[in-house]
């Protein structure tokens, strides 16, 4: 027999968890009005993101197809390993956690490293950007044809610089935030805007020779604009990834 497809457990949310949404979406998006772009809010107002209510996944795939979007969000009981999460890239599937953080300041560390919010308020949004889509899609597709732990640890590296940790310049010229964990977490959206001296363009051969790890960021990475992730996937899919040595426990946590 098949085994069921996991859903989104939306009737048990608590109170207490939609008042953590509620707290969470309404003091970062005004925290982020002035120093995320325009798409990203773009992207908000199609997924009608609202504050007073957790998002149900099957309304956002109801808006995603709207926008003419053929990716799907689909319900994670618990974070993926990076092997997972960028087959299901692949294939245009956006995997999305359904636990929320203890509380709004919780530090998720503690909870896996990602959850609900990260993934559908910071995250989600930028899935309506062409550019977006199609480099999730392509380092997916790599991820597949490349198979070794080593191959996958560049592949989520690259990944986690730009779509976690990156930075993005707006059409006006200003630095924004880009990434998820940026945009998510408060502390390290404030410290990566004012820490200019780690600011780096954004080149392939960089963000592939730089270690990450969840929370200790020593440098960001810019987008001149979101085309530039389609010349990050073009020069890979080139090029080929690398020769960069991995450690054997990062070959473990990435396979």
């Amino acid at each position: 027999m098949p085994t069921a497809m996991y859903q989104q457990p939306y009737h048990l949310y608590s109170i207490q968890q939609q008042q953590t949404w509620n707290i969470l979406y309404t003091k970062r998006s005004e925290a982020l009005s002035a120093v995320v772009s325009a798409p990203f809010w773009a992207g908000v107002n199609a997924l009608e993101l609202k504050a007073y209510f957790i998002p149900d996944f099957q309304k956002l795939n109801f808006h995603l197809r709207e926008q003419k979007s053929e990716w799907e969000v689909v319900a994670v009981e618990e974070p993926l390993r990076p092997r997972q999460v960028l087959a299901k890239w692949a294939k245009q599937k956006f995997p999305a956690v359904t636990s929320l953080r203890l509380h709004p300041d919780a530090d998720l560390r503690l909870q896996g490293n990602k959850d609900l919010f990260q993934d559908v308020f910071s995250q989600l949004p930028w899935l309506l950007q062409p550019e977006v889509a199609n480099f999730m899609e392509r380092i997916g597709q790599l991820s597949l044809h490349y198979k070794d732990p080593a191959a996958t640890e560049l592949l989520w590296r690259l990944a986690q610089h730009v779509l976690g940790n990156g930075l993005l310049r707006d059409q006006d010229g200003k630095v924004t935030l880009f990434g998820a964990y940026l945009l998510s977490n408060a502390p390290e959206g404030e410290a990566a805007l004012k820490r200019e001296n780690a600011w780096q363009p954004a080149v392939l051969e960089e963000i592939l020779g730089q270690p990450y790890k969840f929370g200790e960021t020593d440098r960001y990475f810019v987008l001149e604009s979101l085309s530039d992730l389609d010349s990050l996937a073009t020069q890979l899919e080139k090029d080929g990834l690398p020769l960069v040595e991995i450690s054997t426990q990062l070959q473990l946590i990435a396979g």
